[in-house]
């Protein structure tokens, strides 16, 4: 639960791990196979010719800029600024998504407007799961997904607690916050731990 768009996502690990595939492979072939290392020579040396001959033929205006060089030296420059700035935007987003109000009714109301921090909902919840004996430990945070803000309940039962039974305590303390709140919220709900959940892992969205 985040807010990188899960496709490009996707296809950006895809991308990545074709190309380090591709790469690792014709490293393999080039350090095992004489003939792959021969072709290999031949097509660098080829390149090589090639692009000095693009940049002996592309030179910086003396008029505009009196330096010595090739202005393609300009367009990988700013290519690989747009690569790295692509590439930060990317990182930056990973793990985000987590939002400080889950509910805010701007003009919904008779009062003005109402705002509830995340952070009432979460520990609401939180002392009441810690209440109960049949769970070692538990934790809730809340998300923005598609413009509504979303708890994911994660909780880890006692050896011999049937996730059905860990599901029915989470989802009592769900719909008591939703009857104080007044409105029902989405969730998501992880269980984990103990030995009949370790073999029956679950996860449900209500």
């Amino acid at each position: 639960m985040n807010s990188t768009n899960r496709i490009l996502n996707r296809i950006f690990v895809f991308l990545v791990g074709l190309l380090v595939l591709t790469g690792g492979a014709t490293l393999a072939l080039v350090a095992l196979v004489p003939l792959v290392r021969d072709s290999w020579t031949n097509a660098t040396r080829v390149g090589i010719d090639r692009a000095t001959r693009w940049l002996q033929a592309t030179p910086f205006p003396e008029s505009l800029i009196p330096v010595s060089g090739s202005w393609l030296w300009l367009i990988v420059l700013a290519a690989g600024v747009l690569l790295i700035a692509v590439l930060v935007t990317f990182s930056l987003r990973q793990g985000h998504g987590h939002t400080g109000r889950i509910v805010s009714l701007n003009g919904k109301t008779s009062s003005g407007a109402v705002v509830i921090e995340s952070r009432v909902a979460e520990h609401a919840i939180q002392d009441a799961l810690t209440n109960r004996p049949e769970l070692v430990a538990s934790h809730v945070s809340t998300y923005r997904v598609k413009n509504q803000s979303a708890l994911k309940v994660a909780i880890t039962c006692r050896r011999g607690i049937s996730p059905r039974e860990a599901s029915r305590i989470v989802n009592e303390v769900l719909f008591s916050f939703d009857n104080l709140l007044g409105l029902q919220l989405p969730a998501l709900v992880q269980i984990s731990g103990g030995f009949r959940a370790r073999t029956t892992d679950a996860a449900r969205i209500r």
